[in-house]
């Protein structure tokens, strides 16, 4: 098997026999009796008692028949469904070992130290454990040579001020804790400070090299996954297990992916790699303070033409060619690949009993190696791979990302673990998208809550046609402030674009009497804070607010959504995989609009009691052809096209 851009030095190993979970290989049973009265004696324990849900109980009969036939299931749980009981409880059934794999951090926090510990309670011998990537976790080796004064970075630049005032909060708080998760943090940690008290995994020391070793926050953390019965994880470092030959995870039997919609796109990051100027800047800077004579002056050379090569993406970035390379940065990618291939070696011949400069000298080969890596992989771009040109905040970078993924996790995953796939929105195709067998078909279990009495979608008549920008943008505007309003704020706005976001921001805030609060002013947590405990907020955003924010009760009443969430033409990834459909809309492009519609839509009613609006300003969704096939991944609200019913009903709550 090819591996792909492994990022890990120092691979998972299993514990003795002593300590491990009993890995079963052949078939286990969950009974589905047992399940459903450990599901009653679990929601018995939820404060006001719980509720029996008829969809959850449906959910937990059939991932027990899953795990017991060793199968796959895909389940879309809508909202309120109580999903993570779902599959928690027959996962604790097993006996074997589970993984979950979540999208989000949140969810991955809420799971490991709420509900499955919940369900733990219930069961003897049941563990759980969170494990995330290295650089979630705070490096005692790091932060050992950190001392007064000015901070400064391995390269000898200066760490700001802003994130000094981080780095010594974070070193207080290391006296204390116990996990050295950064997440437990009361504030987002910029990545700057992240930079100075953490190592990738190419940094990294090894446990049996690094002085701090034995009391290494990332390796408790793997001892503990180790002797766990239900271990959960980011998906992105599910991925990235699978992408170095099952190096980074315990071994296991059965494993769960909950936001599941977002697996297709995750594995295909995760088995490519990306590759920037900024990458080979860093690597000579570092390489240089541990070479000196002719050694030192080729890392100099390296940051002449990462310059070089960042000018050549620019151009042709700018000239509209977005996949492959043009002859100049093939060139330069050559000229950096001799220059990086020989500073390795250079880096390698040090040798030193001298344990900080070991580390000094680690933490410059390996992420060398790991350029190195990328360069060759950059060079050999192989069949079912895309090469693509992004435009970053700072740079244009490359990509390599798998086109389909079905084939490579059919051959690699599917075969060897019995899958769960869940979550509020599974897209039609989704079974196909990740190659699982045939046989296996979405089973789609509805939400408890009443939509047709407690929700309202709204999509105004004789509305501009939103792809005539200017028009649309000035009836978004007047639009916004008439139901920001008549809703007292309380209002989660939803945009494709950000700078369209920014405009409509602009024009809106003034105009209404309630708080306005713009996605990348504060940190993503702290601005969520603000908005779910504001009375009359309203938080304009985009990208990922569609989806992953919670915001319960009274403090949302309207979601808008600008336009329907179709991919930008000319997105080359998107262009890849449309070549290869033969339906390219109805194929690629209707079920990832639809699904990322209904995460925005889903962000408004998320308890029983919560009343609202979805107001989406595109008439596509009320005139198109295709929108029968949007309505049925939507909740069944009530719908209208008419201003006044929708300023009527939001002046009822």
């Amino acid at each position: 098997m090819d591996t792909f851009d492994p990022d890990e030095e120092n691979p998972y190993v299993e514990p003795s026999e002593d300590d491990a979970i009993q890995l079963r290989r052949t078939r286990v049973t969950v009974d589905s009796v047992a399940a459903l009265d450990l599901l009653d004696a679990v929601t018995g324990d939820l404060p006001g008692g719980g509720e029996t849900r008829e969809s959850q109980r449906m959910m937990v009969k059939t991932i027990a028949e899953t795990f017991s036939n060793n199968e796959h299931c895909v389940i879309e749980a809508g909202t309120g469904v109580g999903k993570s009981l779902g599959y928690l409880v027959p996962a604790a059934l097993s006996g074997a070992r589970v993984v979950v794999a979540t999208a989000t951090k949140n969810l991955q926090s809420q799971l490991a130290a709420k509900d499955a510990p919940l369900v733990a309670e219930h069961l003897k011998g049941v563990k759980v454990a969170i494990l995330k990537g290295k650089q979630n976790y705070l490096c005692l080796n790091r932060t050992n040579n950190i001392g007064g004064g000015q901070l400064t970075f391995d390269d000898g630049s200066k760490i700001p001020q802003t994130s000094t005032d981080q780095i010594r909060e974070i070193l207080a708080w290391s006296k204390g804790t116990e996990t050295g998760d950064l997440d437990e943090l009361h504030f987002e940690v910029d990545d700057k400070a992240r930079r100075a008290v953490t190592v990738t995994p190419q940094e990294c020391l090894s446990k049996n090299k690094c002085p701090q070793g034995d009391t290494c926050f990332h390796e408790v953390a793997k001892s503990r996954a180790a002797e766990a019965s239900i271990i959960v994880v980011n998906t992105a470092l599910y991925a990235a297990d699978l992408a170095t030959e099952r190096q980074l995870l315990p071994k296991h039997d059965f494993v769960v992916f909950d936001e599941a919609h977002e697996t297709v796109d995750i594995f295909a990051r995760a088995l490519g790699t990306s590759l920037a100027a900024a990458a080979m800047r860093a690597c000579a800077t570092v390489a240089r303070l541990v070479l000196d004579g002719e050694a030192a002056k080729k890392c100099l050379e390296l940051q002449t033409i990462a310059e070089r090569f960042n000018v050549a993406l620019d151009e042709q970035f700018n000239s509209g060619k977005l996949t492959g390379l043009s002859e100049k940065v093939e060139l330069e990618l050559s000229n950096v690949t001799v220059l990086v291939t020989e500073i390795t070696e250079l880096l390698r011949q040090i040798k030193t009993d001298n344990a900080a400069a070991t580390a000094k000298t680690q933490r410059a080969l390996g992420p060398m190696v790991h350029l190195l890596n990328d360069l060759i992989r950059v060079r050999g771009v192989k069949s079912g791979e895309l090469l693509f040109l992004v435009k970053g905040e700072r740079e244009v970078r490359l990509e390599i990302s798998l086109i389909e993924v079905g084939e490579r996790l059919a051959e690699e995953l599917w075969s060897n673990v019995s899958a769960v796939l869940t979550s509020a929105t599974i897209p039609i195709n989704l079974p196909r998208e990740l190659g699982l067998p045939e046989k296996v078909e979405v089973q789609r279990l509805p939400s408890p809550f009443n939509y047709e009495q407690n929700g309202l979608l709204y999509v105004p008549e004789g509305f501009p046609d939103r792809r005539d920008d200017e028009a649309a943008i000035n009836a978004i505007i007047e639009e916004l402030v008439t139901l920001i309003t008549a809703a007292g704020g309380r209002t989660l706005a939803l945009f494709t674009n950000r700078t369209v976001m920014q405009r409509v921001a602009s024009a809106v805030a003034p105009r209404i009497e309630t708080e306005v609060l713009v996605q990348y002013t504060k940190s993503r947590q702290r601005i969520i804070e603000e908005f779910r405990h504001s009375p009359e907020a309203s938080l304009f955003a985009v990208t990922s607010f569609w989806q992953g924010i919670d915001v319960p009760g009274h403090s949302l009443s309207l979601v808008t959504i600008d336009r329907l969430p179709f991919t930008v033409p000319g997105e080359p990834l998107a262009e890849a995989r449309r070549e290869r459909s033969e339906n390219p809309f109805m194929g690629v492009d209707l079920p990832r609009a639809t699904m990322l519609l209904a995460q925005g839509v889903g962000r408004l009613i998320r308890t029983a009691t919560d009343k609202g609006v979805v107001a989406v300003f595109d008439t596509r969704l009320a005139e198109a052809r295709y929108r029968g096939m949007m309505f049925k991944a939507l909740p069944p609200m009530k719908r209208t096209r008419d201003r006044r019913e929708v300023i009527n009903f939001l002046k009822t709550l």
